[in-house]
């Protein structure tokens, strides 16, 4: 009798072993900001998770809200080697809204960010979301030599950069919008770059790269840069494209590798004809008439914005070699973060005084992010 009792403890103690792997995990994310949050990309560490719930799988994994309904995730590995777990969480100001982890069947999800190679255009690497679009050049490209990303304006949320590539004749609009932004040798629509005796230094076209993941919600990629002369030193530099869906902007983390304790830097983007201007503490929000173009009033004003991460100091705004610029320092061999912006007067954008808003509000809202919890 002793011994069954034994093994009826041992079966009980299983099944409650199976059944605490077995609960569903819950994820509570806390907006104590005074902005709304809508579609803002939440990170998960999936090890975590698959710790919680050993069920789950990349394939299985499902992420349901409050009311039961199921959201887009997405599972992807860093470079570094960690699984994240992300999917976009919605939180209005001062409140808290909480999603459910679970083992399921994954709905199918609309592709709404996407990113690839362009061998067809001297090495372009082309990216977009379901607001934006552009381009970076590479080593293939004589002209310009940059660190500079071109902006492509967007009048639909689908996705157009295959089918640009493929009219090849991406200068005119054809009912999604067009390229009509100017580059040249300049910093185009937004890049951090060292500052040596006042010029901005612009760098070079990317030597190589590495997409990391490509959609439904993120694509990231990983560019790296030969060495470049500033002021006698040679500077070399990684640079981390993460372009997620609903959103403006594009957060770019940055490593110069220098033989220095620290790098002046600017966070700047090209001026071409520009109709309105605001400087924030860390933030420029600008709109101009479409650059490339033989009718501008006819292709629509495009707004750019940068952003520099919150916590850094002593930053300063300004004008520099024809830039727009957030001037600071950064440490070689650390991250620096940016997030750069653009939009299209014919693709959502207002007026230039509701995209200084959006570059305002997304500064804020980098300075006051989610706090996320999962139990």
């Amino acid at each position: 009798m002793r011994r069954m009792i034994s093994y009826a403890a041992a079966a009980m103690a299983a099944a409650l072993a199976i059944s605490c792997a077995r609960q569903d995990l819950t994820v509570s994310v806390e907006n104590d900001s005074d902005l709304d949050r809508v579609n803002e990309t939440v990170e998960l560490d999936f090890g975590s998770i698959i710790a919680g719930n050993p069920e789950i799988t990349a394939e299985n994994v499902v992420i349901t809200d409050a009311a039961g309904v199921q959201v887009p995730s997405q599972v992807y590995t860093e470079d570094y080697g960690m699984v994240k777990l992300i999917f976009q969480a919605t939180v209005d100001a001062h409140n808290t809204s909480v999603y459910t982890v679970k083992a399921g069947e994954r709905a199918s999800y609309d592709t709404l960010v996407f990113s690839r190679y362009v061998p067809e255009r001297l090495d372009d690497y082309a990216y977009e979301n379901n607001r934006i679009a552009g381009r970076v050049y590479g080593p293939a490209l004589e002209f310009p030599r940059t660190l500079g990303p071109d902006i492509w304006t967007k009048s639909v949320e689908t996705l157009v950069v295959d089918k640009r590539f493929a009219l090849n004749d991406y200068h005119h609009d054809h009912g999604d919008g067009m390229d009509c932004y100017k580059v040249d040798a300049t910093l185009g629509g937004g890049a951090l770059a060292p500052l040596a005796d006042g010029k901005i230094v612009l760098g070079d076209n990317y030597e190589t790269y590495d997409r990391l993941c490509n959609g439904p919600i993120r694509t990231k990629i990983i560019f790296t840069y030969k060495p470049f002369d500033v002021n006698g030193h040679q500077v070399s530099l990684k640079r981390e494209f993460t372009v997620d869906a609903n959103t403006n902007f594009i957060k770019v983390s940055n490593w110069f590798n220098a033989s220095a304790d620290e790098l002046p830097v600017v966070l700047g983007a090209v001026l071409h004809n520009v109709i309105a201007r605001e400087d924030g503490d860390h933030y420029i929000a600008f709109t101009e008439k479409a650059s490339d173009s033989a009718d501008p009033d006819a292709d629509g004003n495009i707004s750019v914005g940068l952003v520099a991460d919150p916590a850094v100091e002593n930053i300063e705004a300004d004008t520099v070699d024809g830039h727009a610029v957030l001037k600071y320092t950064v440490t070689p061999g650390k991250r620096a973060d940016v997030w750069i912006g653009s939009g299209w007067s014919k693709g959502g954008i207002a007026s230039p005084e509701a995209w200084a808003g959006m570059v305002k509000d997304f500064e804020y809202a980098q300075a006051h992010p989610l706090k996320v919890t999962v139990k």
